[in-house]
């Protein structure tokens, strides 16, 4: 037997043996010594030179630790294999009678040795498979699980490995992978990966009973109209008493899916952009309200009445006298009025058709004379003086006779040598009913620098000096002034036919006018306590349009017509054009045309209103409404400006209203003020 060990191999050996010796029983003497000594199995004298192999070295022969460093050619290995091949020894090796042949336990134990991937030392359910190494090992891990023996799941929901929009949801790890779910109102897409918006509205048609399904991601609501709220209950949509929330700071109003606000414009207020509070009605263009003393104003009264009496006794050969200057723009009323308390004679200066007229009566006749000259009433000023002499009576104009009525007899008789005349100016006395031509005896003009019986003033002056009302404006212009605090009243027939039969009416207004403030009702028809039909000027409420105003018509308390935002307050004068019948609407602004906004059956509707309410008498208003309640209208400001009116092709003269202010000037103006 040849011994190729050195001694420490030996003692390694022995050492091995020594592990035996903790087997079942001992090997025998002979078996012992067959192990310090091996036969060549490559039967040549090359064989220490050939690369070490597993099988013939350790399982075939019984190999020490440097012949098992032969096969391996690594310390890491060897080391690790080693031990468990004493191992493999003690298990198998002594139950075989030979010690020239190892059992095929034995070989299988040595030969799994070195795999250090069985038993697999990787994670099962994370890895793929087991690699093995030198001394080592390498676990290829499945998509999902990571660490050296494949052992950890990555939690795919929090590390930051998912691409964006991988999960569109909710992301939830299980192990070696993870799965998307979806919130509520939303099913998974056969992706697995995306959500989808469960519509309720189509699924469940009757979800939101009357009201409007509305579908949102991943739920859905229930819509009610403006106005109006859904109740969950009994799924209809109830009306919301907007006005229980005291949304307006004055009047509201409300009604189904809706309110309005409402500010008393008598009282000067406005509706603020907000549509809930009140403003003051601004002025956007001045009048020139300055008046003088100095001047009368003879349109103070609308009842008719004079504005100033005046009392004188007289010689009797004196004669009635009188001289002042005079200007208006209106047509017909009564300038003086002089009659006696005794014999009931009386003499009359009027104004019919822009002439100068006098009637009078005496002991003697009645008489009614016309002026040939011409019309005065153009606002300037004229100085007309009336001169009784014994054999005539004078009317002159800027001293030219207009007037001469021949042997016309004392006009005033007299009493115990004196002759008292009374004399009334703009109007005729309460009770003095004797003209012999009916006539208006409102008259709207200005007097001054009067001369009555060569007695100069006569304490006129100190009588007005201070009655404001009585002061005439310095400088006028021709219109109707509404100064905002009060309305004229007609009454006024828009039949067309005698048995005012549906649809026979209409309203054809053309006005000029010249606004001072920015809001404020120029035409209306008022029927008991209701406005079924107003145009009015409004503050525009769109931002960035100061100074802009919109014209409105207002059927029923319904804006039909909504012009674009103009300057209509700025001193100029509009042009304002409204046609109104049982089918159709036209309103026209400076030769511009405006319809309406509302629907056709809208419009229908309140068209029938109003032919329904023309059926029967109304009431037509300039410059404001009566005294209902503000709620009957959007706009119940009074109107401040100056207009001129024709109402189906008549010019409206305020002197025949059957109510209108006092304030309100009937055919004068002031001037507006303009830089």
């Amino acid at each position: 037997m040849q011994v190729r060990r050195s001694g420490a191999g030996q003692c390694a050996g022995f050492l091995g043996l020594i592990a035996l010796c903790d087997a079942i029983h001992f090997l025998s003497h002979p078996h012992a010594s067959q192990f310090l000594s091996r036969r060549r199995r490559a039967n040549g004298i090359f064989e220490e030179s050939k690369k070490g192999n597993l099988e013939r070295e350790c399982v075939e022969e019984f190999c020490n630790k440097e012949e098992a460093r032969e096969v391996f050619e690594n310390d890491l290995e060897t080391e690790y294999f080693y031990p468990k091949y004493l191992d493999c020894l003690s298990r198998y090796q002594y139950r075989i009678p030979s010690m020239t042949r190892a059992t095929s336990h034995l070989r299988t134990c040595v030969s799994d040795i070195p795999d250090q991937c069985t038993p697999s030392p990787c994670n099962s359910e994370g890895s793929v498979k087991c690699m093995d190494k030198k001394g080592a090992f390498k676990c290829t891990c499945k998509e999902g699980w990571e660490g050296d023996r494949c052992q950890n799941d990555i939690n795919e929901c929090e590390a930051g490995t998912l691409r964006k929009g991988d999960c569109s949801h909710a992301c939830y790890n299980v192990p070696g992978s993870y799965r998307c779910f979806c919130r509520d109102g939303f099913f998974m897409h056969s992706d697995k990966h995306t959500c989808i918006d469960r519509n309720e509205c189509l699924l469940k048609p009757n979800i939101c009973g009357s009201a409007y399904c509305r579908n949102l991601d991943g739920n859905f609501e229930c819509k009610c109209d403006e106005g109006y709220i859904f109740n969950s209950t009994t799924k209809t949509c109830m009306d919301v008493d907007e006005c229980a929330e005291n949304t307006c700071a004055r009047v509201c109003v409300n009604y189904p899916g809706s309110y309005s606000c409402f500010c008393d414009g008598r009282e000067g207020e406005k509706l603020a952009t907000d549509g809930k509070n009140c403003l003051e009605i601004s002025t956007c263009f001045p009048v020139q309200t300055s008046r003088k003393a100095y001047i009368l104003n003879m349109g103070e009264l609308f009842s008719g009445i004079p504005v100033v009496y005046l009392r004188f006794k007289i010689p009797v050969d004196n004669r009635f006298t009188a001289q002042f200057d005079f200007r208006t723009y209106d047509s017909e009323g009564i300038i003086v009025y002089a009659e006696t308390n005794e014999t009931h004679s009386w003499f009359m200066l009027a104004l019919r058709g822009g002439k100068l007229e006098v009637q009078f009566k005496n002991e003697f006749t009645p008489k009614v004379t016309t002026s040939g000259g011409p019309s005065i009433n153009n606002g300037g000023w004229y100085t007309i003086s009336i001169v009784e002499s014994q054999n005539s009576i004078l009317v002159k104009v800027d001293q030219a006779a207009v007037i001469k009525i021949n042997s016309p007899g004392q006009l005033f008789s007299s009493v115990n040598g004196t002759t008292e005349i009374k004399i009334s100016i703009a109007g005729l006395p309460r009770g003095a009913d004797r003209t012999i031509l009916p006539i208006n005896p409102r008259l709207d003009g200005c007097m001054r620098g009067w001369n009555w019986m060569n007695l100069g003033a006569a304490g006129i002056g100190s009588v007005i000096q201070n009655i404001k009302t009585k002061h005439c404006y310095l400088n006028v212009e021709k219109g109707s002034y509404f100064p905002g605090t009060g309305y004229a009243m007609l009454q006024l027939n828009y039949s067309m036919a005698e048995n005012n039969s549906v649809g026979s009416w209409k309203i054809n207004l053309k006005l000029t006018v010249r606004s001072s403030k920015d809001t404020g009702v120029l035409f209306a028809l008022a029927s008991d306590e209701k406005i079924p039909l107003s145009l009015a000027f409004t503050d525009s409420y769109s931002l960035g349009t100061k100074d802009k105003q919109n014209l409105i018509l207002v059927m029923d308390n319904v804006i039909v017509v909504k012009t674009d935002e103009l300057h209509l307050c700025n001193g100029e004068k509009r042009s304002i054009q409204l046609n109104i019948t049982a089918e159709e609407i036209l309103l026209e602004v400076d030769g511009n045309v405006y319809g309406s906004h509302l629907q056709n059956f809208e419009l229908e509707q309140q068209l029938s209103l109003l032919d329904g309410v023309m059926q029967e008498p109304v009431n037509t208003t300039l410059g404001g409404v009566p005294d209902i309640p503000i709620t009957a209208t959007p706009v119940s400001a009074l109107f401040n400006g100056c207009m001129e009116l024709e109402i189906n092709d008549k010019t409206i003269d305020l002197d025949e209203a059957i109510h209108k202010h006092n304030d309100i000037q009937s055919h004068s103006c002031p001037s507006m003020n303009k830089d």
